[in-house]
């Protein structure tokens, strides 16, 4: 798993106000105090299921409460890294309609070609002709919570509103994820217009 990914994790538990909670989650899960996770380089998947939990744990948090948090300090993050993921978009739709491409750029630096390309296997955005996404979550790992969290993380940012359905899902039994993301107010298939505002129209 990309270290983006744990950075955001303990940042958060820097930010909580329980003492020392950084410090014990990396030593429940085997790691040195001093640890620290750079963002172009590929992590045992393992480990990030071990911080995940031991996170939940220290902060008395379940994992849904967890993702929630997560996603808004993992968009603050990424605005500030990748400002231009945010300004190619006018709205929501246009920025999850172009999720995987932006999930793989940030894969692009790994090494490894074979786990760069189970990154990039990992999700397939489907536009429908109404203008819903069909969204293909693949990953062993059943992180598919945070992947909600951040599509509604997404919406609140550009202020649209968005409906999610489960179609299928891996806790349940099911091959795979699945969800339909649906903009009752933006009709129509995603539009080049869409694609072009820049992110300083947007409001918090």
């Amino acid at each position: 798993m990309i270290g983006l990914i744990q950075q955001t994790l303990l940042g958060l538990l820097d930010a909580s106000g329980v003492p020392d909670a950084r410090a014990e989650v990396l030593r429940r899960v085997g790691l040195p105090a001093e640890m620290h996770f750079r963002i172009d380089t590929d992590y045992d998947d393992d480990q990030a299921d071990a911080l995940l939990a031991q996170s939940c744990a220290v902060l008395n948090l379940t994992q849904e409460q967890a993702f929630e948090a997560f996603a808004t300090a993992f968009l603050a993050a990424t605005r500030q890294r990748f400002p231009a993921f945010y300004a190619m978009s006018r709205n929501s739709r246009a920025f999850l309609a172009r999720q995987a491409a932006i999930h793989n750029v940030m894969a692009s630096g790994l090494r490894n070609p074979d786990r760069r390309r189970v990154i990039n296997d990992k999700f397939q955005i489907i536009s429908l002709g109404n203008g819903d996404l069909r969204v293909v979550y693949n990953s062993p790992r059943r992180w598919c919570g945070l992947y909600l969290a951040l599509a509604r993380e997404v919406a609140r940012f550009y202020g649209d509103r968005l409906e999610i359905t489960v179609a299928e899902c891996r806790q349940r039994g099911d091959g795979q994820c699945a969800f339909q993301l649906h903009w009752p107010d933006l009709q129509g298939p995603t539009t080049p217009a869409e694609t072009t505002a820049g992110a300083s129209e947007h409001r918090e």
